[in-house]
């Protein structure tokens, strides 16, 4: 009987075992070259409930050639895939010029509720037209289809982040948008209808507001904290009406770049640090800090692995009935160039590594992780031995597994072969026990 039983549980390991690592089920719009997706969202639905997701991003729909020249014409698209990856809806924006995409963010109505999203790109129009460039805002409802366009009084300007404003009931009533104007940062406030309300700029020239938060007290808007370049990083601080620039830290590596992340009434700086002795002490890793509303640091934590500084790093706060849970990191690490999620919890500590993608020819632009799985977006890059419809394609990637075993190729089949050894010699031992007590019969 118990060798019966061993049968059973060894066929189950087999069965259920398919490879260490996590099960990934990749999309692509596979339509147009040089697709690319660039801001991802959590969709939602009319009753206000979690729907999907929603991304934003370019493609290359076409080349021109007039007078030995050529023209290509960039174009912007907006789309939803559900959790399991199936596209629901595609809108795409732009006329003949290259168009340029900005940022994506919810539309929020005057009752406080998400009624769609809006992209910010630069004005469209057809490559014969000269038009000065300024910003535009894009809304389209929550089943894609296109609501208002509107021009912002932000010309000869770039944006780098757009975050809400809150009043004093912690009820968004706004947009804060950051960027570089006139070779200056700058930072704008929109009403909830997208009209300006301010605009303020950064008087040092060669400046550029690269990353903004909202800092609360008791859940009450205090200032804005930014990261903001000039010869250096600088992270500074403004009042609710973007003046009285002051530096609260300027102590920068000089090949780090530094991100902001806002949780509850806190904020974190985190970056890349040449600051630790790993693969013959020359690698970097990323740090995390974060700091009370009154700037006093809470706690450090330096990463353990080696990683690559010219790739996307990023921090997502993961929450759990709308209390902080914990963090996920995402870096590519340098020794193999795979991307790697890793978990933190909300106190800093490093626990494990929940993601390793072996990577060949993705480059990922952002990630949410949602119901203990992972969503990258970004691009894939056709490998030159590969015969591909297209160079580039649109990357929506998705892990469905919570954790992952990380172990290397040869130790994987090691695993398999260990594991089909022991269904083989079970089988053997059973029915040799099994003839010689019906011979003993």
């Amino acid at each position: 009987m118990k060798r019966v039983v061993l049968i059973i549980v060894s066929i189950f390991i087999l069965i259920t075992y398919n490879n260490v690592y996590a099960k990934d089920t990749v999309r692509s719009i596979n339509k147009y070259n040089d697709e690319s997706l660039n801001y991802i969202l959590k969709g939602y639905n009319e009753k206000q409930q979690e729907s999907g997701f929603v991304s934003a991003g370019t493609f290359l729909k076409e080349t021109f050639k007039e007078d030995d020249n050529e023209y290509d014409d960039i174009q912007i698209m907006i789309v939803k895939y559900d959790k399991q990856g199936k596209l629901l809806w595609k809108y795409d924006y732009g006329k003949t010029k290259g168009d340029y995409l900005h940022y994506l963010t919810y539309s929020y109505n005057n009752e406080n509720k998400i009624d769609g999203y809006i992209i910010y790109v630069d004005n469209t129009y057809d490559k014969e037209e000269q038009v000065e460039q300024k910003i535009t805002t894009v809304k389209v409802d929550l089943k894609g289809k296109l609501i208002e366009e509107k021009e912002l009084n932000l010309q000869n300007a770039s944006i780098n982040k757009v975050i809400y404003s809150y009043n004093n009931e912690n009820i968004i009533d706004g947009y804060i948008i950051i960027g570089q104007k006139d070779n200056k940062g700058y930072i704008s406030k929109y009403d909830i209808n997208l009209n300006e309300i301010w605009t303020k700029s950064y008087e040092e020239d060669n400046s550029n507001i690269k990353d903004i938060i909202l800092l609360k007290e008791n859940n009450i808007p205090k200032e804005y904290i930014t990261i903001t370049t000039t010869v250096s990083n600088k992270v500074i601080r403004f009042d609710l009406d973007g003046n009285n620039p002051s530096i609260i830290r300027e102590d920068f590596e000089e090949k780090d770049k530094p991100r902001l992340l806002g949780v509850d009434n806190s904020y974190i700086i985190y970056g890349y640090t040449n600051e630790v002795k790993l693969d013959n002490n020359k690698s970097s890793s990323f740090y995390i800090n974060k700091y009370t509303s009154g700037y006093e640091e809470e706690w450090e934590t330096i990463g353990n692995v080696p990683i690559d500084t010219n790739k996307l790093l990023e921090l997502y706060p993961v929450y759990e009935k709308e209390e902080l849970k914990e963090y996920m990191m995402m870096s590519t690490n340098s020794k193999d160039s795979s991307i790697e999620v890793t978990r933190i919890n909300k106190d800093g500590t490093i626990e494990n590594k929940v993601k390793k993608i072996k990577n060949d020819y993705y480059d990922i632009n952002s990630f949410i992780f949602d119901n203990n799985s992972l969503y990258f977006i970004g691009q894939i890059n056709c490998p030159e031995d590969d015969n591909c419809d297209y160079d580039s394609n649109s990357l929506f990637l998705i892990s469905d597994e919570d954790k992952v075993i990380e172990v290397k190729e040869d130790d994987n089949k090691t695993i398999l072969i260990v594991i089909g050894s022991i269904l083989l010699l079970s089988i053997i031992i059973y029915f040799y026990n099994f003839l010689k007590k019906k011979k003993n019969n």
